[in-house]
Parts: structure tokens; C-alpha cells; sequence
């Protein structure tokens, strides 16, 4: 089509009426037109296309099917992952807790932006006698994600702000329980597709108000989301040893990472120098105390220090800057290469 628009107010216009394919039928392109030979001359010059091995008429009876476009139906049950595609929490994660009869609207369950810094300064409406609220636009900060805590939503707001009703609280009609703003959403304003929601992200579901566990979050989810992390940050070079399978207690050096699965060359007296294809899942980073390190990702991303202690999948190490001892998550962890460093 890009073609026929080009030359379209040429002195040789191509007469075809619309082109497409379809993904369920590769190698196959389809072009409405007139006639065989308008087909033959739209093609013409195309990288791909061969018209010399035939130009064959879609029966009129499967005219109809090829261009039906079939509505992908997406099941939402309790506890599957979106995201919000617009307004103040645009992009943030949230998890469903139901759905309406008519399927159009979705209880939802997420992390709250609550304006801890209200500002009064808007202008004065003649008629009430009180100040509007400053507009909100694309260009302005919004507040950062944070459970929803009563006490302190009464001292910016006021005692009579916050209404408790049974479990939860209403503010600015809005229902909050256990820390998490309940709201419903249209499915339109949804993300549903490729949400990867992250390990910090799933962690916060997990952590209540009350201090409590939450049993929503699936743990299989978050296993997953560990697993994806772990392999996100696995790099060449990286020293690691597998924890569990045949060859759990083998440590060694990352090769390649193709997928899931990781190449290393094995370190040690019995398989020095052995290459070996482990599945991600089942192997974490090795440090040992002295070794310098970076935090990649997660709460203390970017943090450095020197590793003191090391305890099965978690580092302690005594940060740069602050001197106080940081406990993380060993995979989220790489070794500085001391060739990496440069005196000052």
C-alpha cells in the first residue's frame, strides 16, 4: 500500500484496492484489486514477493473469513497482574480482586499516591469562598508509592479525613484496607498484556499495614519473577556455583547465556576447566568476604561496599558511603573487577 500511495497522482497510479497478510498464514499476502494483472504490476519490484509463480483468485467463500478480525478474549481471575494505562497511576502494577458481571469493570487492588504535601495556594473562587485545588497535568510531579496509613493521613488532613468502616478506611471517597487503595476500573484503562511485573514490585503486595503476610500473592509468582531477575543480571564473567541439582555444590565462571539456560566453566581440583549448560534457576552469584560489590537492582540499587559475610543466597556488606552494614539478596548482586576501578 505504501507503494500505491507513493505513485498515486503519478502518470501510472497502481488500481489496487488494499493489501494485507495474515500472521496464521505466512508467506501468503493478499491484494484486491480489478484484475490479475494490476495485482502482477502492484508486485512488481517487491524483495520477496514472486508473482511469476502465480497470482491465484480467493474463492468468494473464503473472502469473508480472511478478513474477519477475531476479538482475543483475556480471562481475569483474582490475583492476575495488570497495569494502568493512564491518569496518576499510569504504568503502576496493580492486582485484580474481581470482576463485575458484565465483565466490563475491575476491582482492583494497588499501591496508593497519596499527596502528602497538599498545597492550598490554588486561587480563591468568589462564590464558596475557598481555594480550588492546583490542576494536575502531565508535566506535574505525582506523589510516590505508599501504603496508606491512617495516622498520617490525620495529621496533613485532619482527624475527620480519614473514616474508618469496618476494615477499611474512605478518604477522599476512595476505600483503602490493609495499606492498599480498592478501587474499580474500567477494563479499557487496563494493561494486559506483557505486564513482567518485578521482584520490588510483587514485594510490595506481600507487605501489609499491620505487618502482616498477605494471601493473595501467589508465591509461584514470585518464585518466577525471581527467577526472571536472577537471569536478567547474570552477565560473562560472573562467579557462580549451583544450589541445587545434579550438580549442585559446582561453582564456576558464566560463559553464555542463551535463554535459560547458562554455560560456565567449572573451577576446582575434580572439573577444572569443564564446560558445563546449567538451567539459570539453579544457580545464584558467588561472593566471598573481602570482595567488592554493586548492588544492580532492587531497594539499595547502586550501592557499593565490601562484602562481609556471605549466608546462603544473602550478602551482607558494609556500604561506601554510609559505613552501615546492608543485607541483599545475592542475585541481585556482581562483583566489581578490581581492573573496573580507578584510584582518586
Amino acid at each position: 500500500m505504501r507503494k500505491a500511495i507513493d505513485v498515486e497522482y503519478s502518470a501510472r497510479p497502481l488500481n489496487i484496492l488494499a493489501a494485507f497478510q495474515r500472521d496464521s498464514l505466512s508467506g501468503m499476502i493478499y491484494v484486491e484489486a480489478r484484475s490479475a494483472k494490476q495485482v502482477q504490476q502492484a508486485c512488481m519490484g517487491l524483495v520477496g514477493v514472486y508473482p511469476s509463480r502465480g497470482i491465484q483468485l480467493v474463492p468468494i467463500e473464503e473472502m469473508a473469513s480472511l478478513l474477519q478480525i477475531k476479538k482475543q478474549e483475556r480471562t481475569l481471575v483474582p490475583g492476575t497482574w495488570v497495569r494502568l494505562r493512564r491518569g496518576k497511576y499510569a504504568g503502576d502494577l496493580a492486582q485484580v480482586m474481581d470482576m463485575t458481571e458484565n465483565g466490563e469493570d475491575v476491582g482492583l487492588r494497588l499501591v496508593p499516591r497519596i499527596d502528602m504535601t497538599p498545597r492550598d495556594d490554588g486561587p480563591l473562587d468568589p462564590q464558596t469562598k475557598k481555594r480550588k485545588k492546583t490542576a494536575t497535568g502531565p508535566g506535574s510531579m505525582r506523589p510516590p508509592q505508599r501504603l496508606f496509613n491512617a495516622e498520617e493521613i490525620h495529621k496533613v488532613y485532619g482527624r475527620k479525613s480519614a473514616a474508618k468502616r469496618a476494615q477499611s478506611y474512605l478518604f477522599q471517597n476512595e476505600t483503602y484496607q490493609d495499606g492498599f487503595l480498592e478501587k474499580d476500573f474500567k477494563i479499557s484503562a487496563l494493561i494486559l498484556d506483557d505486564v513482567n511485573p518485578t521482584l520490588d514490585e510483587i514485594t510490595q503486595f506481600t507487605r501489609r499495614q499491620d505487618g502482616g503476610d498477605d494471601n493473595i500473592v501467589n508465591l509461584s509468582v514470585i518464585a518466577e519473577a525471581s527467577r526472571k531477575a536472577a537471569i536478567a543480571v547474570l552477565q560473562p564473567g560472573d562467579h557462580i556455583e549451583v544450589f541445587e541439582g545434579e550438580q549442585s555444590g559446582v561453582h564456576g565462571v558464566v560463559d553464555e547465556i542463551a535463554g535459560d539456560i547458562v554455560t560456565i566453566t567449572a573451577k576446582g581440583l575434580d572439573m577444572e576447566g569443564q564446560k558445563m549448560e546449567i538451567p539459570a534457576r539453579s544457580v545464584r552469584k558467588r561472593f566471598k568476604p573481602g570482595d567488592h560489590v554493586k548492588v544492580m537492582a532492587g531497594q539499595n540499587a547502586d550501592e557499593t561496599g565490601l562484602v562481609v559475610s556471605v549466608s546462603d543466597n544473602v550478602v551482607t556488606f558494609v556500604s561506601d558511603m554510609s559505613m552501615q552494614e546492608v543485607r541483599q539478596i545475592s542475585f541481585l548482586v556482581r562483583c566489581i573487577d578490581a581492573q573496573q576501578l580507578r584510584i582518586i
